[in-house]
């Protein structure tokens, strides 16, 4: 990143998520990328203890006190942000749109206009194809450059991402959403093991045993948390600086990042690896209906589906590379933060 062109325009950001999983790698890269640009973060109930941790991570932090069901507060803090990032709960529709009306009032206030900017997370997920754990042929792959939300059946998942697009449409506010897909690696912030794993292992310490939702046969695209927090690095970057050939990037329909590796695994392994590490029984088995039925539509969503896509525009548009999953492949990670969160969550699995 170029520290000159920051010093001349220093930005300031308001991060949403910041106490979470991707949040606290967020920040250690917009410490190193934007050391000079102000953040304030939205986090609720924060002790002397956790506001030391975060400053940790990013020296200019400030913290705001609330949570995302504080519409009021997120509404004014970003009226008065340049740059909104959010990796909180990708589908709370009513934080966003919060977000969105505070931001379409910052830009309405200035003369000329000095459009703000959204970066969004959401996941490949809403892309999945209700597989129920089986591989079956896929209706399409999916490709970041030629996404259109319309496309998605499920449309409770996308109401927040539609939403988002569309404020994006009339020039007021730049927004650009980032899609990765199955996130692994230990974070460095206040949580450590991302939410799907904590809920992953919440199941299996019910059942008694790692396993699959149905055969296990479908697959998902991989990512490090340090790519993914790199990939928001990168699109801020290109949002204010331009490409990698110093042209416009992608932004409201055309504003889709995929941030994905080339590799790839099914969830049969994935459990695989988790009941190795975790219980004297190795491997995994399916889990049973009653199991599975307690995780709801997320369970399959998330661990029964296969998401058949390709990331194409952060490459192109921007030269990022997923080059921390090229380092720390997730067969090597996954044990490591597996039994980090057993200790952290306390849960406790039969020895057989």
């Amino acid at each position: 990143m170029t520290t000159e062109l920051q010093s001349s325009n220093v930005r300031s950001i308001f991060l949403l998520g910041a106490t979470g999983y991707v949040g606290g790698q967020v920040l250690v890269s917009l410490a190193h990328d934007f050391p000079l640009f102000p953040i304030r973060a939205l986090a609720r109930n924060i002790t002397p203890p956790k506001l030391t941790q975060l400053r940790a991570l990013h020296s200019k932090l400030e913290v705001v006190e609330g949570s995302l069901s504080d519409h009021n507060v997120i509404e004014a803090e970003a009226k008065n942000a340049d740059i909104v990032i959010n990796v909180a709960a990708a589908g709370d529709t009513d934080s966003v749109n919060a977000i969105l009306r505070g931001l379409q009032q910052r830009s309405r206030s200035y003369t000329p206009t000095v459009p703000p900017i959204y970066i969004h997370m959401s996941g490949t997920g809403i892309m999945g194809d209700n597989a129920r754990g089986e591989l079956i042929v896929p209706d399409r792959l999916w490709v970041d450059t030629e996404f259109d939300l319309e496309n998605i059946k499920t449309k409770l998942l996308t109401k927040a991402c539609e939403a988002i697009v569309d404020a994006g449409k009339n020039g007021e506010i730049r927004t650009m959403i980032v899609f990765p897909g199955l996130i692994y690696g230990i974070g460095p912030g206040i949580q450590k093991i991302s939410l799907p794993h904590r809920f992953y292992l919440n199941l299996a310490a019910q059942a008694g045993h790692s396993g699959s939702f149905g055969p296990g046969r479908n697959i998902a695209g991989l990512v490090h948390l340090k790519d993914v927090a790199s990939a928001v690095s990168a699109v801020l970057e290109g949002a204010l600086n331009g490409g990698k050939v110093g042209e416009k990037i992608g932004e409201g329909k055309e504003g889709i990042y995929f941030v994905l590796s080339k590799y790839m695994l099914s969830m049969m392994e994935f459990s695989n690896i988790v009941g190795d590490g975790l219980i004297s029984k190795t491997g995994s088995s399916p889990f049973t209906a009653s199991i599975a039925d307690k995780a709801g539509p997320f369970g399959y969503n998330i661990f029964g589906s296969s998401q058949f896509c390709r990331a194409e525009r952060l490459t192109k548009e921007l030269g990022w590379s997923a080059e921390h999953t090229e380092t720390e492949s997730l067969y090597d990670s996954l044990p490591k933060e597996i039994e980090l969160a057993v200790k952290e969550m306390g849960l406790q699995f039969p020895k057989i």
